[in-house]
């Protein structure tokens, strides 16, 4: 059976690929057609991990791969090697103390924490205090609010500018104290296919 996985890169303020989001892909078609976040979060797993290989997905820079805060709370993140992947906590409502519990686990355990779509209100999300990369949809959030937080929290936290589509936007968003770029503007995210091995099944995980 055919099998596909999307990897958009991150690039940093040296225009060097800092590591690769890895995305669900039903098929060929570079778009995302609809899966709950658990389901999809171990498709990608399962394809980068026991099919494709994550080092020749990524040519061994970092995999950020999105979990929910329902899969954040169970081992399945302690069986990724920590030095090849950020695991970035989607933001879906409020964030229970499993949750911020796990999170601290994995920072212990040298795993590296994204915090995505972060918004104005988000600092006070005790999830926060775990992240070591703050991801912000840059034209979605106001520019005041953004540049409060990189000087709040720019020395202890590396911030990432999501969907950058112009070379405005990442212009101010490098003068804004950004170190991190990702968005259609470098790349959009690309399609890879492989074949599924055998009797292998997602359902493994």
């Amino acid at each position: 059976m055919d099998i596909y996985i999307a990897r958009q890169p991150i690039f940093d303020r040296y225009s060097s690929v800092y590591g690769y989001e890895l995305l669900y892909r039903r098929n060929s078609r570079n778009m995302f057609t609809g899966m709950d976040d658990d389901r999809a979060t171990g498709e990608v797993l399962y394809n980068s991990f026991l099919v494709m290989g994550l080092k020749d997905l990524t040519d061994r820079a970092l995999a950020f791969i999105n979990f929910s805060k329902a899969l954040i709370d169970t081992e399945i993140p302690f069986l990724l090697p920590p030095s090849g992947v950020v695991v970035e906590v989607l933001e879906r409502g409020e964030a229970t103390q499993a949750t911020v519990e796990a999170c601290r686990r994995l920072r212990e355990r040298g795993y590296r924490i994204a915090m995505d779509d972060c918004v104005q209100g988000d600092e006070r999300s005790p999830l926060f205090d775990y992240a070591d990369i703050i991801k912000v949809e840059y034209p979605a959030v106001r520019r005041e609010d953004q540049l409060r937080l990189i000087k709040k929290y720019g020395g202890r936290k590396t911030f990432l500018a999501e969907k950058i589509e112009t070379r405005e936007q990442y212009t101010l968003a490098v003068g804004m104290g950004y170190e991190l770029f990702q968005g259609y503007f470098f790349s959009k995210p690309s399609v890879i296919g492989s074949k599924e091995i055998g009797s292998l099944n997602v359902n493994i995980f």
